[in-house]
Protein backbone atom coordinates (compact mmCIF):
# COMPACT_ATOMS: atom_id res chain seq x y z
CA UNK A 1 0.00 0.00 0.00
CA UNK A 2 0.88 3.52 -0.77
CA UNK A 3 2.78 5.35 2.34
CA UNK A 4 0.09 8.05 2.03
CA UNK A 5 -2.80 5.40 2.84
CA UNK A 6 -1.01 3.76 5.34
CA UNK A 7 -0.67 6.91 7.31
CA UNK A 8 -4.76 7.22 6.54
CA UNK A 9 -5.46 4.04 7.98
CA UNK A 10 -2.87 4.70 10.83
CA UNK A 11 -4.58 7.67 12.15
CA UNK A 12 -7.69 5.91 11.70
CA UNK A 13 -6.77 3.51 14.12
CA UNK A 14 -5.20 5.83 16.61
CA UNK A 15 -8.52 7.89 16.70
CA UNK A 16 -10.23 4.35 18.55
CA UNK A 17 -10.03 4.31 22.15
CA UNK A 18 -8.99 1.12 22.53
CA UNK A 19 -6.35 -1.26 20.44
CA UNK A 20 -6.10 -4.63 19.61
CA UNK A 21 -3.46 -5.99 20.54
CA UNK A 22 -3.76 -9.71 18.97
CA UNK A 23 0.07 -10.75 19.74
CA UNK A 24 -0.76 -11.01 23.51
CA UNK A 25 -2.81 -13.73 23.49
CA UNK A 26 -1.47 -17.00 21.88
CA UNK A 27 1.37 -15.95 24.28
CA UNK A 28 -0.89 -15.67 27.38
CA UNK A 29 -1.79 -19.05 26.83
CA UNK A 30 1.81 -20.57 27.29
CA UNK A 31 2.08 -17.71 30.05
CA UNK A 32 -0.48 -19.36 32.14
CA UNK A 33 0.68 -22.96 32.05
CA UNK A 34 -2.79 -24.11 34.78
CA UNK A 35 -4.54 -22.42 31.61
CA UNK A 36 -2.94 -24.38 28.93
CA UNK A 37 -3.14 -27.68 31.39
CA UNK A 38 -6.90 -27.31 31.90
CA UNK A 39 -7.63 -26.88 28.53
CA UNK A 40 -5.89 -29.72 27.08
CA UNK A 41 -6.57 -32.18 29.74
CA UNK A 42 -2.94 -32.95 30.14
CA UNK A 43 -0.11 -32.09 32.31
CA UNK A 44 2.09 -29.37 30.52
CA UNK A 45 5.72 -30.05 31.10
CA UNK A 46 8.76 -28.03 29.57
CA UNK A 47 8.50 -30.21 26.54
CA UNK A 48 5.27 -30.20 25.50
CA UNK A 49 5.22 -26.16 25.98
CA UNK A 50 8.41 -26.13 23.79
CA UNK A 51 6.23 -28.19 20.60
CA UNK A 52 3.07 -26.23 21.04
CA UNK A 53 5.53 -22.68 20.88
CA UNK A 54 7.45 -24.25 17.59
CA UNK A 55 4.79 -25.34 15.64
CA UNK A 56 1.46 -23.24 16.39
CA UNK A 57 2.10 -20.30 18.79
CA UNK A 58 5.01 -18.85 17.43
CA UNK A 59 3.93 -18.88 13.93
CA UNK A 60 0.81 -17.26 15.33
CA UNK A 61 2.96 -14.41 17.14
CA UNK A 62 4.84 -13.85 13.92
CA UNK A 63 1.68 -13.64 11.88
CA UNK A 64 -0.40 -10.85 14.21
CA UNK A 65 2.40 -9.20 15.36
CA UNK A 66 2.50 -8.62 10.92
CA UNK A 67 -0.73 -5.80 12.08
CA UNK A 68 -3.20 -4.84 9.62
CA UNK A 69 -5.81 -2.49 9.74
CA UNK A 70 -8.55 -3.67 12.05
CA UNK A 71 -11.18 -2.30 10.77
CA UNK A 72 -13.17 -4.98 12.02
CA UNK A 73 -11.87 -4.71 15.63
CA UNK A 74 -12.60 -0.71 15.25
CA UNK A 75 -16.28 -1.49 14.14
CA UNK A 76 -17.23 -3.82 17.59
CA UNK A 77 -16.08 -0.70 19.69
CA UNK A 78 -18.20 1.82 17.76
CA UNK A 79 -20.78 -0.58 17.08
CA UNK A 80 -21.42 -0.72 21.34
CA UNK A 81 -20.97 3.20 21.46
CA UNK A 82 -23.68 3.63 18.68
CA UNK A 83 -26.07 1.98 20.81
CA UNK A 84 -24.85 3.06 24.53
CA UNK A 85 -26.25 5.97 23.56
CA UNK A 86 -22.52 7.93 24.04
CA UNK A 87 -22.77 7.00 27.60
CA UNK A 88 -18.97 5.93 28.18
CA UNK A 89 -18.46 2.34 29.11
CA UNK A 90 -17.81 0.94 32.17
CA UNK A 91 -14.67 -1.10 32.95
CA UNK A 92 -16.42 -4.25 32.44
CA UNK A 93 -17.66 -2.97 28.70
CA UNK A 94 -14.54 -1.41 27.70
CA UNK A 95 -12.69 -5.05 28.69
CA UNK A 96 -15.35 -6.93 27.04
CA UNK A 97 -15.14 -4.68 23.68
CA UNK A 98 -11.45 -5.08 23.36
CA UNK A 99 -12.11 -9.20 23.87
CA UNK A 100 -14.73 -9.05 20.70
CA UNK A 101 -12.31 -6.36 19.07
CA UNK A 102 -9.29 -9.73 19.42
CA UNK A 103 -12.06 -11.89 18.59
CA UNK A 104 -13.31 -10.47 15.06
CA UNK A 105 -9.59 -9.62 14.23
CA UNK A 106 -8.53 -13.53 15.05
CA UNK A 107 -10.64 -14.70 13.09
CA UNK A 108 -9.72 -12.46 10.16
CA UNK A 109 -6.15 -14.05 10.71
CA UNK A 110 -7.26 -17.41 10.21
CA UNK A 111 -8.77 -16.63 7.28
CA UNK A 112 -6.02 -14.57 5.40
CA UNK A 113 -3.81 -17.69 6.56
CA UNK A 114 -6.21 -20.40 4.79
CA UNK A 115 -7.17 -17.98 1.65
CA UNK A 116 -2.98 -17.33 0.80
CA UNK A 117 -2.58 -21.26 0.88
CA UNK A 118 -6.41 -21.99 -1.41
CA UNK A 119 -4.75 -19.11 -3.55
CA UNK A 120 -1.35 -20.03 -4.25
CA UNK A 121 -0.30 -16.30 -2.79
CA UNK A 122 2.99 -15.98 -1.61
CA UNK A 123 3.05 -12.85 0.00
CA UNK A 124 0.76 -11.20 2.78
CA UNK A 125 0.98 -7.47 3.50
CA UNK A 126 4.27 -7.30 2.30
CA UNK A 127 5.90 -10.30 4.04
CA UNK A 128 6.29 -13.83 2.98
CA UNK A 129 2.63 -15.25 3.59
CA UNK A 130 2.59 -18.15 6.71
CA UNK A 131 2.39 -20.86 4.72
CA UNK A 132 5.32 -19.94 2.94
CA UNK A 133 7.55 -19.28 5.98
CA UNK A 134 6.28 -22.13 8.17
CA UNK A 135 5.37 -24.56 5.67
CA UNK A 136 1.85 -25.36 4.35
CA UNK A 137 0.81 -28.15 7.13
CA UNK A 138 1.92 -26.04 9.79
CA UNK A 139 0.09 -22.65 8.54
CA UNK A 140 -3.11 -24.91 7.33
CA UNK A 141 -3.31 -26.26 11.48
CA UNK A 142 -2.71 -22.59 12.48
CA UNK A 143 -5.29 -20.61 10.38
CA UNK A 144 -7.72 -23.05 11.30
CA UNK A 145 -7.39 -22.95 15.18
CA UNK A 146 -7.71 -19.43 14.90
CA UNK A 147 -10.83 -19.98 14.08
CA UNK A 148 -11.39 -22.04 17.25
CA UNK A 149 -9.62 -20.15 19.90
CA UNK A 150 -12.19 -17.86 19.69
CA UNK A 151 -14.98 -19.51 21.13
CA UNK A 152 -12.51 -19.55 24.50
CA UNK A 153 -12.23 -16.05 24.25
CA UNK A 154 -16.41 -15.44 24.24
CA UNK A 155 -16.53 -17.66 27.52
CA UNK A 156 -14.95 -14.63 29.22
CA UNK A 157 -17.23 -12.06 28.58
CA UNK A 158 -19.84 -12.69 31.56
CA UNK A 159 -22.73 -11.35 28.97
CA UNK A 160 -25.98 -13.18 30.24
CA UNK A 161 -26.61 -17.35 29.41
CA UNK A 162 -29.05 -16.05 26.42
CA UNK A 163 -27.25 -13.45 24.75
CA UNK A 164 -23.85 -15.27 24.76
CA UNK A 165 -25.94 -18.10 23.38
CA UNK A 166 -26.85 -15.87 20.45
CA UNK A 167 -23.07 -14.29 19.93
CA UNK A 168 -22.35 -18.55 19.52
CA UNK A 169 -25.08 -18.56 17.02
CA UNK A 170 -23.98 -15.85 14.85
CA UNK A 171 -20.03 -17.08 15.27
CA UNK A 172 -21.70 -20.62 14.10
CA UNK A 173 -23.60 -18.80 11.05
CA UNK A 174 -20.42 -16.54 10.53
CA UNK A 175 -18.34 -19.44 9.71
CA UNK A 176 -20.32 -21.59 7.83
CA UNK A 177 -21.06 -18.31 5.38
CA UNK A 178 -17.35 -17.74 5.15
CA UNK A 179 -16.89 -21.16 4.30
CA UNK A 180 -19.30 -20.93 1.71
CA UNK A 181 -18.45 -18.27 0.07
CA UNK A 182 -14.89 -19.58 -0.16
CA UNK A 183 -16.60 -22.34 -2.22
CA UNK A 184 -17.94 -20.02 -4.39
CA UNK A 185 -14.14 -18.47 -4.81
CA UNK A 186 -12.92 -22.08 -5.47
CA UNK A 187 -15.87 -24.01 -7.18
CA UNK A 188 -15.07 -22.25 -10.43
CA UNK A 189 -12.82 -20.11 -12.70
CA UNK A 190 -15.26 -17.29 -13.25
CA UNK A 191 -14.32 -16.21 -16.65
CA UNK A 192 -15.93 -19.45 -17.36
CA UNK A 193 -19.51 -18.11 -15.70
CA UNK A 194 -21.89 -17.00 -18.35
CA UNK A 195 -21.77 -13.17 -18.30
CA UNK A 196 -24.54 -12.61 -16.81
CA UNK A 197 -23.79 -14.65 -13.34
CA UNK A 198 -20.68 -13.20 -13.07
CA UNK A 199 -21.82 -10.31 -10.50
CA UNK A 200 -24.28 -12.81 -8.92
CA UNK A 201 -21.16 -14.87 -8.16
CA UNK A 202 -19.22 -12.04 -7.32
CA UNK A 203 -21.71 -10.21 -5.14
CA UNK A 204 -22.31 -13.80 -3.05
CA UNK A 205 -18.57 -14.03 -2.33
CA UNK A 206 -18.21 -10.30 -1.49
CA UNK A 207 -21.05 -10.59 1.62
CA UNK A 208 -20.57 -13.91 2.37
CA UNK A 209 -16.70 -13.87 3.54
CA UNK A 210 -15.89 -9.96 4.33
CA UNK A 211 -19.44 -9.03 4.78
CA UNK A 212 -20.38 -11.96 7.36
CA UNK A 213 -17.20 -11.20 9.38
CA UNK A 214 -18.17 -7.17 9.71
CA UNK A 215 -21.59 -8.27 10.52
CA UNK A 216 -20.81 -9.85 13.42
CA UNK A 217 -18.28 -7.23 14.55
CA UNK A 218 -21.20 -5.18 14.76
CA UNK A 219 -23.23 -7.93 16.13
CA UNK A 220 -20.65 -8.03 19.08
CA UNK A 221 -20.51 -4.56 19.79
CA UNK A 222 -24.64 -4.47 19.81
CA UNK A 223 -24.98 -7.63 22.24
CA UNK A 224 -22.52 -5.81 24.72
CA UNK A 225 -24.32 -2.23 24.58
CA UNK A 226 -27.61 -4.60 25.13
CA UNK A 227 -29.25 -3.84 22.11
CA UNK A 228 -32.48 -4.99 21.49
CA UNK A 229 -32.63 -7.88 18.82
CA UNK A 230 -34.19 -6.39 16.34
CA UNK A 231 -31.54 -3.42 16.51
CA UNK A 232 -28.90 -6.48 16.45
CA UNK A 233 -30.19 -7.57 13.14
CA UNK A 234 -29.78 -3.95 12.11
CA UNK A 235 -26.38 -3.99 12.51
CA UNK A 236 -25.21 -6.91 11.29
CA UNK A 237 -27.32 -5.87 7.57
CA UNK A 238 -24.99 -2.65 8.01
CA UNK A 239 -22.02 -4.60 8.55
CA UNK A 240 -22.83 -6.60 5.67
CA UNK A 241 -23.57 -4.30 3.36
CA UNK A 242 -20.31 -2.11 4.65
CA UNK A 243 -18.24 -5.36 3.98
CA UNK A 244 -19.10 -5.33 0.59
CA UNK A 245 -18.39 -2.12 0.55
CA UNK A 246 -15.12 -2.56 2.10
CA UNK A 247 -14.93 -5.30 -0.46
CA UNK A 248 -15.22 -3.64 -3.58
CA UNK A 249 -13.00 -0.61 -2.39
CA UNK A 250 -10.06 -3.51 -2.02
CA UNK A 251 -10.82 -5.11 -5.47
CA UNK A 252 -10.64 -1.55 -6.70
CA UNK A 253 -7.09 -1.17 -4.95
CA UNK A 254 -5.65 -4.20 -6.84
CA UNK A 255 -6.68 -2.89 -9.58
CA UNK A 256 -4.96 0.10 -9.15
CA UNK A 257 -1.97 -2.12 -7.39
CA UNK A 258 -2.15 0.64 -4.72
CA UNK A 259 -2.25 -2.25 -1.50
CA UNK A 260 0.44 -4.44 -2.67
CA UNK A 261 2.02 -3.20 -6.18
CA UNK A 262 3.81 -7.09 -6.25
CA UNK A 263 -0.02 -7.86 -6.12
CA UNK A 264 -1.83 -6.11 -8.91
CA UNK A 265 -4.12 -7.27 -10.59
CA UNK A 266 -4.16 -10.85 -8.68
CA UNK A 267 -7.94 -10.71 -8.48
CA UNK A 268 -7.96 -11.23 -11.96
CA UNK A 269 -5.15 -13.88 -12.75
CA UNK A 270 -6.77 -15.65 -9.98
CA UNK A 271 -9.72 -15.84 -11.92
CA UNK A 272 -11.85 -15.61 -8.88
CA UNK A 273 -14.86 -13.58 -8.14
CA UNK A 274 -13.95 -9.77 -7.53
CA UNK A 275 -15.52 -6.48 -8.03
CA UNK A 276 -13.71 -6.10 -11.23
CA UNK A 277 -15.14 -8.90 -12.88
CA UNK A 278 -18.62 -7.78 -11.71
CA UNK A 279 -18.07 -4.51 -12.98
CA UNK A 280 -17.09 -5.79 -16.43
CA UNK A 281 -19.29 -8.09 -17.02
CA UNK A 282 -22.28 -5.74 -15.60
CA UNK A 283 -21.22 -3.04 -18.22
CA UNK A 284 -20.00 -4.57 -21.45
CA UNK A 285 -21.64 -5.92 -24.38
CA UNK A 286 -21.05 -9.81 -25.05
CA UNK A 287 -18.08 -8.48 -27.43
CA UNK A 288 -16.45 -6.44 -25.04
CA UNK A 289 -16.80 -8.63 -21.94
CA UNK A 290 -14.82 -11.33 -24.41
CA UNK A 291 -12.39 -8.85 -25.28
CA UNK A 292 -11.72 -8.30 -21.56
CA UNK A 293 -11.18 -11.77 -20.36
CA UNK A 294 -8.63 -12.50 -23.80
CA UNK A 295 -6.75 -9.30 -21.93
CA UNK A 296 -6.75 -11.04 -18.55
CA UNK A 297 -5.63 -14.05 -20.23
CA UNK A 298 -2.35 -12.22 -21.63
CA UNK A 299 -1.45 -11.14 -17.94
CA UNK A 300 1.56 -10.50 -16.90
CA UNK A 301 1.83 -8.20 -20.55
CA UNK A 302 -0.65 -5.67 -18.83
CA UNK A 303 -1.01 -3.98 -22.00
CA UNK A 304 -4.06 -4.87 -23.81
CA UNK A 305 -5.90 -4.84 -20.04
CA UNK A 306 -4.86 -1.49 -19.23
CA UNK A 307 -6.13 0.03 -22.87
CA UNK A 308 -9.70 -1.99 -22.48
CA UNK A 309 -9.89 -0.68 -18.89
CA UNK A 310 -9.21 3.01 -20.18
CA UNK A 311 -11.61 2.33 -23.03
CA UNK A 312 -14.36 1.05 -21.34
CA UNK A 313 -13.72 3.54 -17.53
CA UNK A 314 -13.50 0.55 -15.71
CA UNK A 315 -12.29 2.27 -12.49
CA UNK A 316 -14.61 4.99 -12.92
CA UNK A 317 -17.18 2.37 -12.39
CA UNK A 318 -15.61 0.09 -10.00
CA UNK A 319 -15.24 3.45 -7.59
CA UNK A 320 -19.00 4.85 -8.60
CA UNK A 321 -20.31 1.37 -7.57
CA UNK A 322 -18.22 0.89 -4.35
CA UNK A 323 -19.49 4.45 -3.32
CA UNK A 324 -22.64 4.12 -4.07
CA UNK A 325 -22.81 1.05 -1.79
CA UNK A 326 -20.53 2.87 0.59
CA UNK A 327 -23.18 5.38 0.98
CA UNK A 328 -26.01 2.99 0.84
CA UNK A 329 -24.78 0.79 3.77
CA UNK A 330 -25.20 4.09 6.29
CA UNK A 331 -28.29 5.02 4.65
CA UNK A 332 -30.09 2.11 5.38
CA UNK A 333 -28.35 1.76 8.98
CA UNK A 334 -29.90 5.10 10.25
CA UNK A 335 -33.49 4.46 8.80
CA UNK A 336 -33.32 0.94 10.20
CA UNK A 337 -32.56 2.70 13.70
CA UNK A 338 -35.27 5.35 13.43
CA UNK A 339 -37.43 2.78 12.39
CA UNK A 340 -37.03 0.67 15.28
CA UNK A 341 -36.93 3.98 17.80
CA UNK A 342 -33.66 2.74 18.82
CA UNK A 343 -31.78 5.34 20.96
CA UNK A 344 -28.85 6.03 19.24
CA UNK A 345 -25.52 8.02 19.53
CA UNK A 346 -25.28 10.41 16.53
CA UNK A 347 -21.63 10.74 17.52
CA UNK A 348 -20.74 7.53 17.49
CA UNK A 349 -22.70 7.23 14.12
CA UNK A 350 -20.36 10.07 12.70
CA UNK A 351 -17.42 8.62 13.75
CA UNK A 352 -18.63 5.23 11.91
CA UNK A 353 -19.21 7.19 8.83
CA UNK A 354 -15.50 8.62 9.08
CA UNK A 355 -14.19 5.01 9.43
CA UNK A 356 -16.10 4.28 5.98
CA UNK A 357 -14.30 7.56 4.12
CA UNK A 358 -11.35 6.59 5.13
CA UNK A 359 -11.77 3.14 4.13
CA UNK A 360 -12.72 4.69 0.53
CA UNK A 361 -9.76 7.09 0.51
CA UNK A 362 -7.29 4.21 1.47
CA UNK A 363 -8.28 1.77 -1.21
CA UNK A 364 -9.91 4.10 -4.11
Amino acid sequence: MLARNEKVIAAAARSQPQEVELDRIPNGLLADNAKLTKLLGLKCGTALEDIIQIALLGPLKDLTSNHGKRIRGQLVHLSCRLVIEGNPFSVIEAKQCRTCADVVELIHAGSLVVDDIEDGSRIRRGKPALHIRYGLPIALNAGNWLYFWPFELLKALELPSKTTLSVYEYYHQTLLKAHFGQAIDLGSRVDRLLQSCVAEACRASMELKTGALLGFAMVLGGAIGGATKEAILTLDDFGRELGVALQMFDDLGNVLGIREPSKRYEDLTLYRPSWAWACAAKTSLPNGYQQFVSAVNKLPDTRELEAWINQHNLIETMREGARNQLDSAYNRLRAGLESQHVRWSPRAFEELRKLGEEIAVAYG
